[in-house]
């Protein structure tokens, strides 16, 4: 009896044990089929994914993909709609946001309390692309503000349900926007009249479309 248990221990360890290594040569050797893809079919697949989960993913692996995320080749787009994407953009957003080139900020996040602790300035000197949902009129002026300083903001899309009660000056904020030339301003049950200015400081504005 005492030989069969400890038959049938032996069994099941040796079981575990060729489990374990099988999975081990298995991890191995995706690793390997990974690692014989070239940089240029990886800028295509990052194309499609998120910039932090991208970051996440592949920053520890090993030295050539370290390179291959820090290469002024790849830019990232953020994509921040549940709340574990915000508390992984906020662990990582730091080392990659100088290759940042878009962010949507989408509902549920709420990104009135994560501008608390969160700021866009001009080093994010990638950025092209802002859209925001939410936003609350005393966050919006002073994030419209900062964004002055980005050089290559191109395309801005803002919506909100909060009432806005001085519209001119969102407008005059916007226009002020040095590389803006596209921007929507969604503003769900807001209506008011708005003088909007052509120029600001005997500058024209470089919008193009206006929504």
């Amino acid at each position: 009896m005492d030989h069969m248990k400890r038959k049938l221990s032996f069994n099941e360890l040796s079981e575990e044990n060729t489990k374990k290594l099988r999975n081990e040569l298995l991890d191995e050797l995706i690793i390997s089929s990974i690692e014989s893809l070239s940089n240029e079919l990886f800028y295509e697949m990052f194309d499609y994914l998120d910039g932090i989960e991208i970051y996440q993913a592949f920053s520890n692996l090993n030295y050539r993909f370290q390179q291959l995320l820090t290469s002024s080749s790849i830019l990232f787009k953020i994509d921040l709609n549940h709340i574990t994407s915000k508390e992984i953009f906020m662990i990582n957003y730091k080392q990659i946001k100088h290759q940042i080139y878009s962010i949507y900020f989408q509902y549920p996040v709420n990104i009135n309390q994560l501008l608390i602790s969160f700021t866009i300035d001009s080093s994010f000197n990638r950025l092209e692309s802002l859209v925001i949902e939410d936003i609350q009129p005393d966050k919006l002026i002073s994030f419209l503000i900062n964004l002055n300083s980005l050089p290559q903001l191109f395309s801005l899309n803002i919506r909100t349900i909060h009432t806005i009660e001085d519209l001119n000056n969102i407008y005059r904020l916007i226009f002020a926007l040095p590389k803006l030339k596209y921007n929507k301003l969604y503003l769900y049950g807001n209506e008011c009249s708005i003088s909007i200015p052509m120029t600001i400081e005997k500058q024209f504005s470089t919008i193009e479309y206006l929504q």
